[in-house]
């Protein structure tokens, strides 16, 4: 058998896991503030979820309405949060989206104007008051990803690709560094830095049947738990329609807002429209997080097509909604078989971004010295629901600040002893697992038997003695990690599977927390439904969950939601976040 080779060591100042959008414009924080940072990812340069982003994003310009602005914009963000946003972080994100939105415009993005050369602006879900959301004119993901990826590697990054960083390095309470391996290669790798930014994106795939890309499994999720860090909100996933049928495109993301935006209807297999029950005065324009609850409980209630999904009509509005990104996507469902002008698209509902995350301050910083978070990885921003068009302008927001608190600290923060951190004895592990003979269960199957099990009793549609077996099943479950073998011929092929193991793993956790929060959490809110707790309850939950891990066990607590007016004090020398354009 072919061996792993020599171990390959990295010494930096700011070390950013994951190459998404937070990733690359927390390394443009880095940089502005003279640290160049070492930029690791799962994928290529550039990946993660926000490669497949739709319609846009969604800033308080005014050019649509002089009447909107900001502090607007925020009070919607917290409707449609049900109350539980951190209001610091929601505030600056509000603020702050414009700027990042000329930087990125400047940096090649390509956003639609009109003539008079104002950004064009269309009207978002409930409780958007006004139009918002800024496009490109066709689908925002490719030119967005190819603009950062642009940007960064212009301004000096040097991205290491295909890396699989397993957990993060501490030497007492600070986290030190990261240890993983180069998957391709079988390399092992070990990075000691002053600072650590997660920029790893959510955990989509904790369902098999998902709208991103394989490799988005919840690594920053766990890793923050292993090294102490507080998680909030992780009982609130932001659940997003996904094509259930024909198969070749099942988990496709269709943009189903668009064409709800436009003025089409939902329906079950018996053609009712059944927003009705949930929410007969907006109907379809009720917030994301009602309009996939529904979906979720018309499939639980057996009110599903034979493909278990619901339909998406817009042949009465057809003409509308063939415009702009909606448009591409018709075509491309039209070349796979499905004609939307004069027939139904089957979606169903699936996790599309995470609410809750790593516990952050409004500069990045997490509980854990050391440690900094952006983007979906971190939690707090979102509340119980997210509105339409935050997911972006939340990475762009707290991935520039966690770069520039990560780098303004680290000039305060002594170089870690690269012996530290005890990375010697995860390197064996990792040579002791990739030497396993292969066994009977293989580590594609074992990450089925862990999907179906979430979908089933940690799912949208909960309830206790659901939820506890559930729990009690990802014990289980986990105790294959130390049982499964590895297969393969090439180092490529077991380091690969390898790769899935540490994966599978980290999905379990993350099930184990959003299971262990919606189990506390008795009531129905945004993303969370509970069938024994139908209700909204005010008065015992208006509060945060924030869960932590002490002495092995995950613990979980009942927190009032921050005040506004209790800020973080920023970073030592700490920089500008206005829009640096020319």
């Amino acid at each position: 058998m072919e061996q792993l080779k020599e171990i390959e060591k990295i010494e930096t100042d700011v070390l950013i896991i994951g190459a998404g959008v937070a990733g690359m414009i927390a390394a443009e924080g880095a940089m502005r503030c003279g640290t160049v940072p070492a930029v690791i990812t799962k994928g290529t340069y550039a990946s993660g979820s926000s490669s497949m982003a739709r319609g846009g994003h969604s800033i308080a310009i005014g050019h649509s309405s002089p009447d909107d602005n900001p502090e607007i914009f925020f009070e919607d963000t917290l409707k449609g949060g049900y109350g539980l946003n951190n209001p610091r972080l929601a505030h600056i994100m509000c603020h702050e989206a414009t700027d990042r939105t000329l930087e990125l415009d400047s940096w090649g993005l390509g956003l639609a104007k009109t003539d008079d050369g104002r950004f064009d602006q269309k009207q978002g879900a409930y409780p958007h008051r006004f139009a918002r959301l800024v496009h490109c004119g066709r689908l925002m993901g490719k030119p967005l990803m190819a603009a950062l990826s642009n940007k960064t590697k212009g301004d000096g990054v040097e991205p290491l690709q295909h890396v699989m960083l397993v957990d993060l390095l501490k030497d007492g309470d600070r986290v030190v560094g990261a240890w993983g391996f180069r998957y391709r290669e079988g390399i092992p790798v070990v990075i000691h830095a002053r600072s650590i930014i997660l920029s790893t994106g959510g955990a989509p795939q904790i369902h098999a049947l998902n709208d991103s890309p394989p490799t988005i499994t919840g690594d920053g999720y766990a890793m923050a738990l292993n090294a102490g860090a507080e998680l909030v909100d992780m009982e609130f996933l932001d659940y997003q329609m996904m094509t259930a049928a024909p198969k070749k495109l099942a988990g496709y993301p269709p943009h189903a807002s668009g064409f709800l935006n436009e003025g089409g209807f939902l329906l079950n297999k018996d053609g009712e429209r059944f927003m009705k029950r949930y929410d007969p005065e907006k109907m379809e324009q009720s917030t994301r997080s009602l309009l996939n609850r529904a979906v979720a409980i018309e499939l639980f209630e057996g009110r599903g097509t034979e493909n278990n999904a619901v339909c998406i009509d817009i042949r009465h509005v057809f003409d509308e909604a063939n415009e702009g990104a909606s448009g591409e996507l018709i075509a491309m469902f039209k070349k796979s078989g499905v004609d939307m002008e004069n027939a139904f698209l089957e979606v169903t509902s699936g996790p599309h971004t995470y609410l809750g995350g790593v516990k952050i301050d409004e500069w990045g910083r997490t509980t854990v010295p050391g440690l900094y978070a952006g983007g979906e990885a971190a939690g707090g921003i979102h509340g119980a629901n997210r509105l339409g068009g935050a997911a972006l302008i939340d990475s762009y927001v707290f991935g520039l600040r966690s770069g520039i608190t990560a780098a303004c600290d680290s000039r305060h923060t002594d170089q870690p002893d690269p012996e530290s951190g005890d990375w010697q004895s995860h390197i064996e592990s990792l040579q002791e697992r990739y030497h396993r003979k292969e066994t009977s269960l293989t580590p594609d199957e074992w990450r089925l038997q862990v999907q179906e099990e979430i979908i089933i009793n940690i799912g949208q549609v909960r309830s206790a003695d659901r939820l506890q077996a559930g729990l009690e099943k990802m014990d289980t479950l986990e105790h294959a990690f130390d049982e499964i073998g590895v297969g393969g011929d090439t180092v490529r092929q077991r380091c690969d599977n390898l790769r899935k193991m540490y994966e599978t793993k980290k999905i379990i956790q993350v099930a184990r927390m959003l299971g262990t929060a919606a189990l506390h959490r008795n009531e129905s809110r945004g993303g969370h439904f509970r069938l024994d707790f139908p209700e909204q309850d005010d008065k015992n939950f208006l509060a945060n969950i924030v869960l932590y891990a002490k002495n092995g066990t995950l613990n979980y607590e009942l927190r009032p939601v921050p005040s506004l007016t209790d800020t973080a004090p920023p970073p030592p020398d700490v920089i500008s976040t206005a829009a640096q354009v020319a």
